[in-house]
């Protein structure tokens, strides 16, 4: 066997837009099983995002690194054995830049029943909101992430021009790691805020060491730039061919989209 457990993206890889999940995918998870060999989900989302698309393919006992790998969990239903939040102080001057650019956030926080808080003004758009799950909507998003573990911020369907400000606040004045993305769901792009030195490898780390998988035997599969890290220190990286040109690059393998049942071409290449 080439590997010891298999890590996935989400959006754009192991599912397509409206979370649906080719059979081929489906196939993968079942050898996977039959072989004994983790499915790890790795992804930009939050716990109750991620569980509204993968609770009914069954897949919701599996482990989960969640929000660009600031949460990991044994389970995506949780707890989380690893929380990299972000501090009261420098969570409240995130939101003021924000709001210095014209958007008002969502915010995210490490919970069973809510995990999303949308204040008053917060800039998502029907497309989002009508899909979305496990929120809460709340009177003051400043008082708000003062009684919560706040593990990060968002706002999707805008500009990049727009994001590009305040990114560029967040990150040179180091109050989080602000990263930009095409949005899945509004359209156009997105950004997330994070904590410093938080990605979707750390947390990975974080999980093989507590499931006692060797990290130097791992296949990847991503597209976007949230997965670059994972993609780097994998021992097999797997792209599908709609991923952009520098994603791509990374690639040991490229396989035709999700919607394409591009999934099929994974065994032979994991060497199952």
């Amino acid at each position: 066997m080439l590997i010891d457990a298999l890590i996935t993206d989400l959006d754009g890889t192991f599912w397509s837009t409206g979370m649906k999940i080719h059979s081929s995918g489906m196939e993968v998870v079942a050898q996977l099983d039959a072989q004994g060999l983790p499915f790890v989900v790795a992804t930009g989302r939050r716990a109750l995002g991620a569980l509204h698309g993968l609770q009914p393919a069954g897949l919701d006992d599996r482990p989960a690194i969640l929000m660009n790998g600031a949460l990991a969990r044994d389970t995506l239903r949780g707890p989380s054995f690893l929380v990299d939040a972000i501090p009261q102080e420098r969570a409240a001057q995130v939101l003021s830049a924000f709001r210095a650019g014209g958007l008002e956030p969502v915010a995210y926080v490490d919970d069973a029943e809510a995990d999303m808080l949308i204040g008053p003004g917060s800039a998502h758009g029907g497309a989002y909101l009508a899909k979305a799950v496990g929120y809460s909507r709340v009177d003051s998003l400043d008082e708000a992430i003062e009684g919560s573990t706040v593990i990060g911020f968002g706002s999707f369907g805008h500009e990049y021009d727009l994001l590009e400000p305040i990114a560029n606040r967040i990150n040179d004045e180091s109050l989080a790691t602000a990263i930009i993305g095409v949005s899945h769901f509004e359209g156009d792009h997105g950004i997330m805020i994070q904590e410093h030195e938080v990605d979707k490898q750390t947390g990975i780390e974080a999980w093989c060491a507590r499931a006692n998988i060797d990290l130097s035997r791992l296949a990847v599969v991503g597209d976007g730039h949230n997965d670059i890290e994972m993609l780097r220190a994998a021992k097999i990286a797997i792209v599908p061919s709609n991923a952009p040109e520098e994603i791509r690059e990374l690639a040991d393998a490229i396989i035709p989209p999700n919607e394409e049942g591009g999934w099929e071409q994974i065994p032979s290449i994991i060497g199952l």
